[in-house]
């Protein structure tokens, strides 16, 4: 199905707090009394930061086939074109990051993509937030089947390196829970079999999951339709 192509009217312009694509992420409820949004927003910047240091200290002096040198997945993106999860409060901080650095004409591109993308793999996306089909443990039987670009991957790399998502960081120099390498087969080759000191996916992904709003991971599509869609069948009547 075509997604819809928007006509705002405001391509030059950045999203200000009167664009009819601003979202007002202030007005999600946390669900958890102890938090705000500002302060779980912070905290996950907090763990972004330690992460990204963290991982200069094992991998800086590595040419590694991704992230060389930090180039915001400039050198590779094969990552990019698979099923790229994060938490429903890394998506808002995306959000504000594309509201502070997007223009209009960036951000509809985006909406177009992701809204395609995912009236074209509905099923697989949305049975992602259902049980695991008889006899599967996990959904890595839907997620190894589901392929697309990610819609915020632009010719110049990732557009919202510094708001990434924690898996995105940690993929290709980062351990499994299994001890080996999490990553695709060229992290696998470049470090074969020598011994190398790592930071362990799972560890790292466990931190974000003690912040609020990170009972589930789903896929930039489904966000985006989920967060999007509304404003733009408003605007285009």
């Amino acid at each position: 199905m075509t997604p819809p192509q928007a006509n705002l009217g405001y391509d030059m312009d950045m999203i200000a707090s009167d664009h009819p694509l601003y979202i007002n992420i202030t007005t999600y409820d946390v669900a958890d009394i102890a938090w705000t949004l500002p302060r779980a927003l912070e905290a996950l910047k907090e763990i972004h930061t330690a992460l990204d240091e963290r991982i200069v200290k094992t991998t800086g002096n590595e040419r590694l086939p991704c992230y060389e040198p930090r180039d915001g997945c400039k050198t590779c993106s094969r990552c990019c074109h698979e099923s790229v999860f994060l938490t429903p409060l890394e998506w808002l901080g995306v959000v504000a990051y594309m509201q502070e650095h997007f223009t209009a004409e960036q951000l509809t591109l985006a909406i177009n993509q992701a809204t395609g993308l995912y009236r074209s793999n509905k099923e697989t996306i949305d049975a992602f937030l259902l049980p695991p089909k008889k006899g599967e443990k996990d959904h890595f039987y839907l997620a190894k089947d589901l392929h697309f670009t990610c819609p915020l991957l632009g010719p110049d790399g990732c557009t919202i390196y510094p708001a990434r998502e924690i898996l995105g960081r940690v993929f290709g120099q980062s351990f499994n829970p299994q001890g080996g390498i999490y990553g695709c087969e060229l992290s696998g080759a470049h470090f074969g079999a020598r011994e190398v000191t790592l930071v362990k996916a799972q560890a790292w992904a466990k931190l974000i999951e003690a912040l609020p709003m990170t009972g589930y991971r789903q896929v930039y599509p489904w966000y985006f339709a989920r967060t999007y869609n509304l404003a733009l069948r408003d605007e285009q009547g």
